[in-house]
C-alpha cells in the first residue's frame, strides 16, 4: 500500500510538536471511517445548473422546467401572491428551516442515505487534526489553566464534535478546563448529536430567569474551571439542551451563537456551516446592482427568478470593495455571525476555523440544490432538497475588517498536510488489521486530500483578534 506523502510547511519546532502528537494522540485506533463508495462522497461542488441566474437580466421571467404541486409550493405561491416577490434569502430560509416543510426540519440529510456527506464522516483524521489545530493555537496563546470554550456551528451528526472531544480529553492539561457549545437549530439533529457524544442524561431547558450567569466551574461537570454555558450575565437560561459527554466534558446546545455566554477564550469551528446561510443574490443590471428575487409565473404554476426594479436594503449592505462586481451572493446572516466571532476572539482570545466549499470572489452564480448527491434546480421541489451556495471568502474578509484579522483561504488539502496528516495517516495504516481495512482508509483519505475531490473543492479560513498577529505564524500553513 502506498504511503501518502507531501511537503509540510511549518517551522521546525511546530513541525516536531505536530509530528509527535500526530503519532501518539489517542493511540493508533481507527474510530470512524466511511465505508461508502468514494465517488458518493464528493460533496456539493459548484456546477452549472438549469436555473443559472447569470443571465437573468436577459431572460427575466424564466421558469423552472418541472411543474411543482407540493403543499409547500402552494404555501410559497400564496405567500408571494400576498406580499410580492421574495428574496433568495427568504426562499432559502423557508426551504431549510420552515418548521412544517423545511429540509432540516423534516429529514436527516447526512450520510450515504442522505443528500450529502461531510468531511468528518469520511474519516476520523479530519476531526482529529481540527482538534489538534485548536490545541496548538491554545498552546501558542498561552491560555494555560483558564477555562475556555470549543464552539461548533452546525454540528451535523456530531461526528466532528466527537472526534474533537476524544482528542482534547487526551491532553490532561486541557480536559478539565474545556466545555463544548453547539449551535444547532434542529431539535432532531440535537438529539442525534447527544447520542453520538454518549450523553446518557439529557437536560432540556426552555425556561428563563434561572441561575446566575458566570464563566466558572459551577454546574459545568468537567471539573474545576469548566466554562458554565448555562446562563448569561442577566441570569437567563439561553441553552435548550445540555449534558455530560462520555469524555466527561459538558456540552450545551443553542439556537444562535449570540446566546453562548462570553467571557472566556473560544475556539470556533464552522465546517460546512456558512454555505447553508441564506444569501441575497445581486447582479449588475443597466450599470446598477439590483437584487434577484423569487416570484411565481403568470399562470401561478411555477417559481421563477426576476430582477427587483429598485435598490433593495441588501444592495446597501454590500462592502465598498465589491460594489463594482457583476454578480455576487451576500449573506447578511453570515455578517451577523462573523461580528459575534470577531467580538469573541478580539475581546477574550481564541480563534475561528471556517471550512467550506467556496471561492475568493471569483465565481458568480453558485446557488443550487442537492438531493441524493445530485445537483438540481434550486426552484424545483422546495423543501425536498438542500439549497446552498458557495461561500464567498472575499466578502467574509471584507465584513470582518477592521474588527478582526483573517487568514486564507487555503485548500483543505494544504491545511491537512500542514497539520501532519501524513504522519497520522501512516500511523493508522500500520494499525489496520487487514488489507481491506487499509484500502478503505486509503480511499477515504483520498477523498479528503485529493485536489480533484474535497481536498481542492473545500477551503479553510481562519479568524483571530489582531493580537494574534504578533505571536507568529498561524497553525495550518496560513499566510
Amino acid at each position: 500500500m502506498a504511503i501518502i506523502s507531501a511537503s509540510v510547511f511549518l517551522s521546525k519546532n511546530s513541525y516536531q510538536l505536530l509530528y509527535k502528537i500526530a503519532r501518539t494522540f489517542t493511540g493508533c485506533r481507527i474510530h470512524s471511517l466511511s465505508l461508502g463508495s468514494p465517488s458518493l462522497v464528493v460533496h456539493r461542488q459548484s456546477r452549472s445548473i438549469s436555473s443559472n441566474t447569470d443571465a437573468i437580466a436577459k431572460s427575466e421571467g424564466k421558469e423552472a422546467e418541472i411543474p411543482q404541486a407540493s403543499e409547500f409550493l402552494k404555501y410559497l405561491r400564496q405567500r408571494i401572491k400576498a406580499t410580492g416577490a421574495i428574496t433568495v434569502a427568504e426562499y432559502m430560509q423557508e426551504c431549510l428551516t420552515n418548521p412544517y416543510y423545511g429540509y432540516y426540519s423534516r429529514k436527516n440529510p447526512f450520510g450515504r442515505q442522505g443528500d450529502f456527506i461531510t468531511s468528518p464522516e469520511v474519516c476520523q483524521i479530519f476531526g482529529e487534526l481540527v482538534a489538534l489545530w485548536c490545541v496548538n493555537e491554545w498552546n501558542i496563546s498561552n491560555i494555560g489553566a483558564v477555562p475556555f470554550q470549543i464552539i461548533e456551528l452546525g454540528p451535523g451528526t456530531g461526528t466532528l464534535a466527537y472526534d474533537m472531544l476524544r482528542i482534547l480529553k487526551s491532553f490532561p492539561q486541557i480536559g478539565n478546563t474545556v466545555s463544548l457549545h453547539l449551535v444547532e437549530r434542529s431539535s432532531e439533529l440535537a438529539r442525534q448529536q447527544a447520542k453520538k457524544l454518549g450523553i446518557e442524561a439529557i437536560d432540556q431547558t426552555w425556561i428563563t430567569g434561572a441561575g446566575k450567569g458566570t464563566v466558572d466551574g459551577a454546574g459545568g461537570g468537567a471539573g474545576d474551571g469548566a466554562v458554565d454555558g448555562a446562563v448569561d450575565g442577566a441570569g437567563d437560561v439561553l441553552h435548550y439542551q445540555t449534558g455530560i459527554s462520555q469524555f466527561g466534558i459538558p456540552v450545551y446546545w443553542y439556537q444562535r451563537i449570540q446566546d453562548i455566554p462570553k467571557g472566556a477564550p473560544a475556539f470556533i469551528v464552522a465546517n460546512e456551516f456558512f454555505d447553508a446561510l441564506p444569501i441575497h443574490k445581486l447582479q449588475m443590471t443597466d450599470g446598477k446592482l439590483r437584487e434577484v428575487l423569487v416570484d411565481v409565473t403568470e399562470d401561478d404554476s411555477r417559481l421563477r427568478f426576476v430582477i427587483a426594479p429598485n435598490e433593495t436594503a441588501a444592495v446597501r449592505l454590500v462592502p465598498k470593495e465589491s460594489r463594482k462586481r457583476q454578480h455576487l451572493e451576500l449573506s447578511v446572516e453570515a455578517g451577523v455571525v462573523l461580528n459575534d466571532i470577531a467580538d469573541r476572539v478580539t475581546d477574550h482570545g481564541g480563534g475561528a476555523l471556517i471550512i467550506d466549499y467556496g471561492h475568493d470572489g471569483t465565481k458568480t452564480d453558485t446557488f443550487r440544490a442537492f438531493q441524493h448527491h445530485k445537483v438540481l434546480d434550486p426552484l424545483h421541489e422546495p423543501g425536498q432538497a438542500d439549497v446552498t451556495a458557495d461561500v464567498d471568502f472575499s466578502l467574509l474578509r471584507q465584513m470582518l475588517r477592521p474588527k478582526a484579522i483573517s487568514y486564507g483561504p487555503i485548500t483543505q488539502s494544504t491545511f491537512l498536510f500542514n497539520m501532519a496528516f501524513e504522519q497520522r495517516f501512516n500511523a493508522l495504516m500500520k494499525a489496520c488489521k487487514s488489507d481491506e481495512e487499509q484500502d478503505r482508509l486509503a480511499a477515504a483519505c483520498d477523498v479528503l486530500i485529493n485536489p480533484a475531490k474535497m481536498g481542492g473543492q473545500f477551503f479553510v479560513f481562519a479568524v483571530f483578534g489582531w493580537k494574534r498577529g504578533r505571536l507568529g505564524p498561524v497553525t495550518g500553513g496560513f499566510q
